[in-house]
């Protein structure tokens, strides 16, 4: 699969990364137009461009519908400038995450990778898990299949692997030995590879440990005192050895291959030393209807875990991302709080980088937050692609997508050391 660079929408010749450098002029007050990033002003996002418009939950910003505006209304190009665009800047901040001077300048992102599609009973693909061994220098990815009704999904006996020993990184299949059973988030930690696999009927759903190298896989977690976990999503480890990974429901609500529920969704704490094992969110209460990403700070004394309700497409359900203080015994999580509440569908996977910023994967591209909660921008995909989750490989950021592996260079490196 050859690298291409990412066109986001090549309908205007002048504007995108398949056009020339030239900046656009920009006819909409506190919009301006750049080669390939669009800058929005305060006074544009508070106010939409047109007096009749909404938005479904599922969809991106640049899908809002305008009900009365005619199409060279002051709000379609608005929203034409913003899906033509590979970033879009809401902060004078995200130009230095950019390494860039400002929206003048021009910025890639690169497809390196398009996904085959899955089977027929599939209503979509979901890629996730994506986790870096530096011992084969290479990124790992989960693939997962969404059934349609009336259908379950199959446990895939592969993974993903992008190897990047190479001039351009090759995206191949894998097959860990035993396979597998319904792979989600994962994470790194002293030579192995942690996954977080959602189980099946007849496999209950744990923690599995892959040897990066040899892929043999072994379940180091799953049961709490006979208790099958619900579908663990995704895992986190401090460099202490101690674990937090989420359980909630979707095996049993999206993909159709759990049994039963027997115990409420939440967060879990596993002490990898000494086997203890205890709910610390969630436990019938609180705010984690269905909780999934985790991702820990450069410091390893902040938590942040996204919660996503009962369905993408509830507007009342969450679609947040939760901040919570971990105690140096890392037994209590405390100082709780809304660290941001998403626009586009729900936050998947998220990372944090080494200087405190954080990243949500959702509808559309990748979100940008400061270390206070402030939106500083977005990293698009593909338009009509999802961002699922994402990997840092020194500076460069890899977004795996439903459809698409990206990679994009930035101006700082991942939290993770190893």
């Amino acid at each position: 699969m050859s690298t291409r660079i990412l066109n986001i929408l090549a309908l205007i010749p002048a504007f995108g990364q398949f056009g020339s450098a030239s900046v656009l002029p920009s006819h909409t007050p506190g919009l301006l137009v750049g080669p390939s990033i669009v800058q929005i002003n305060p006074a544009l996002q508070n106010v939409f461009p047109a007096e009749n418009f909404n938005r479904n939950i599922t969809t991106s910003w640049w899908d809002t519908d305008v009900v009365d505006g005619p199409p060279s209304s002051s709000a379609s190009k608005f929203l034409a400038s913003l899906k033509q665009a590979n970033f879009i800047a809401l902060d004078d901040r995200f130009y230095e995450l950019l390494g860039v001077k400002d929206y003048t300048s021009r910025k890639d992102i690169e497809v390196i990778f398009d996904f085959p599609e899955g089977p027929s009973f599939a209503k979509r693909l979901v890629h996730d898990g994506t986790v870096y061994s530096p011992e084969c220098n290479c990124i790992f990815y989960a693939e997962l299949h969404p059934p349609k009704q009336g259908y379950s999904a199959d446990a895939m006996p592969w993974v993903w692997r992008t190897n990047l020993n190479h001039t351009r990184p090759v995206t191949e299949k894998v097959y860990p030995s035993p396979p597998l059973t319904m792979a989600n988030g994962a994470y790194y930690h002293n030579g192995s590879v942690y996954w977080a696999q959602e189980g099946s009927w007849t496999v209950p759903g744990g923690i599995v440990r892959m040897d990066p190298l040899d892929l043999k896989t072994e379940v180091v977690l799953n049961n709490f005192f006979g208790h099958r976990f619900n579908s663990p999503n995704d895992i986190v480890i401090k460099r202490d050895g101690v674990a937090f990974f989420t359980d909630g429901y979707y095996g049993y609500d999206n993909f159709n291959d759990t049994l039963e529920p027997e115990l409420a969704n939440g967060v879990w704490r596993w002490d990898m030393h000494t086997g203890s094992l205890r709910m610390v969110l969630g436990a019938g209460g609180g705010p984690f209807t269905n909780p999934n990403g985790v991702a820990l700070n450069l410091d390893e004394d902040e938590l942040f875990i996204t919660n996503r309700g009962n369905a993408s497409d509830n507007p009342a359900g969450g679609r947040t991302i939760y901040q919570y203080h971990i105690s140096s015994t890392d037994t209590v999580l405390s100082d709780d709080r809304v660290f941001t509440y998403v626009d586009a569908g729900f936050p998947d996977g998220i990372k944090t980088d080494s200087e405190g910023r954080v990243y949500g994967a959702v509808t559309g591209g990748v979100h940008v937050f400061d270390a206070d909660g402030t939106f500083l921008g977005i990293i698009k995909v593909v338009t009509g692609d999802v961002a699922v989750n994402m990997q840092w490989v020194e500076d460069t950021l890899y977004i795996v997508g439903r459809e698409h592996l990206y990679s994009v260079q930035l101006n700082t490196t991942g939290s993770q050391l190893y």
